[in-house]
């Protein structure tokens, strides 16, 4: 059983997580991919260097997921989110600089701080041990409030950097990633999450039994190469449809479309865990998500908004999955720990993902070749996928 102390009751703290994650992913993850064009153009430049700014957020991400996984076992949210209102800080900042160095190094930075402390490894770890229901249907809650980040970031970040500059934009999503971190931390002003014996004295033993199993290796592969998959397919979708023949516009309303579409896989959980396990759904949103990408390549709304609808519901509905397969994976008393190292291994994976996604577009002169690599890591991650995490 899970005790906890310092949360109001009922769905409050899902909900406020919930716009917490709005407000971080919005800022720390699909607001870059709006980016690239606007600033490539303006400044000149690189694909590679934009892609590799990311990569490196990415970077940071992965190595201090774990370590926020941590903090949360020992002191809770609090902590996290007020550690991510900094960051916030240091976004809002970035947005000022014309020096490739200094914008590389507060984005980066900033970027990866968030992440690693508002992700869905922290926001689905309190959620399953807060919510009033089950573990997975407060998660399945979480994620659904937290699908309106897309379809609410794009089209409106689209709009403020064609009518104000992507410079405005950062700054006006730093400012909302402010509020919606502090507004997270008051949810968890009186204190951390407190479990029956408490978390494992010894970190790096307790990450160590979990990768000695061979279910939880099999997993954080499969994870790896969906995370080098979504990665790069979010963060080049709207310059792969621009390279394809659409304006700015359109494509980021495609992209907001297809964060649209996350609702119905997010809401399809529940029936789907009640006819199969987690691991053969997981499986079928990877496959889901590889045929659907295909059509990004087709250069006109028609096709878009089939791949909105075939890749928004399966990235939907893989979400919450990969949160429920990993915690049914999982030793319970490290939960923040565990799920801090799978969503490292998931950012450590995806960072690779941008910087050669950048070097094979300014080769190549093409968002093609970007394309085929999502397809095929997600077609690996389908096929590493256990059908059914061993017994400890």
């Amino acid at each position: 059983m899970v005790k906890t102390t310092g949360l109001t009751r009922g769905w409050s703290p899902v909900i406020s997580l919930g716009v917490m994650t709005c407000t971080c992913y919005g800022a720390a993850f699909y607001a870059f991919g709006l980016l690239v064009d606007p600033i490539h153009t303006e400044l000149g430049w690189s694909l590679t260097f934009l892609g590799s700014v990311f990569a490196v957020a990415q970077l940071l991400t992965g190595f201090g997921a774990s370590i926020a996984g941590r903090l949360l076992d020992r002191w809770g949210g609090k902590l996290l989110f007020n550690i991510q209102a900094l960051a916030s800080i240091l976004l809002f900042a970035g947005s000022w600089t014309n020096s490739q160095a200094l914008f590389a190094i507060l984005i980066s930075s900033s970027l990866g701080i968030m992440a690693a402390t508002g992700f869905y490894h922290v926001s689905t770890a309190i959620a399953g041990r807060v919510g009033p229901s089950s573990p997975a249907k407060s998660i399945t809650v979480l994620t659904v409030i937290g699908a309106f980040c897309s379809p609410i970031y794009l089209p409106v970040g689209a709009l403020l950097i064609n009518s104000a500059g992507w410079r405005i934009t950062i700054r006006i999503f730093a400012v909302l990633a402010l509020f919606g971190a502090l507004q997270a931390a008051y949810f968890a002003r009186n204190g951390a999450s407190e479990q029956t014996g408490g978390p494992s004295p010894r970190a790096l033993k307790a990450l160590k039994t979990a990768i000695g199993r061979p279910a939880v290796r099999r997993m954080l592969l499969a994870y790896a190469f969906a995370g080098f998959s979504f990665s790069t397919l979010l963060v080049y979708q709207v310059p792969i449809m621009i390279d394809q023949g659409l304006t700015l516009s359109t494509a980021a309303a495609v992209a907001g479309f297809r964060g649209f579409c996350q609702l119905f896989g997010r809401v399809g959980v529940i029936a789907a865990l009640a006819k199969q396990e987690a691991a053969r759904a997981l499986r079928i949103g990877y496959l889901m998500a590889a045929s659907g990408s295909l059509f990004i390549l087709g250069g006109n709304i028609g096709l878009g908004i089939v791949y909105g609808a075939l890749v928004g519901a399966s990235l939907g509905a893989s979400t919450p999955l990969q949160a429920i397969h990993a915690q049914e994976t999982f030793e319970p008393e490290d939960l923040g720990l565990l799920m801090g190292l799978q969503h490292s291994v998931f950012a450590l994976a995806g960072a690779a993902g941008p910087v050669a996604a950048g070097v094979a577009a300014d080769l190549s002169d093409s968002q093609s070749p970007t394309v085929w690599m999502t397809v095929c890591s997600l077609l690996v991650a389908a096929m590493l996928l256990q059908s059914k995490p061993r017994t400890h």
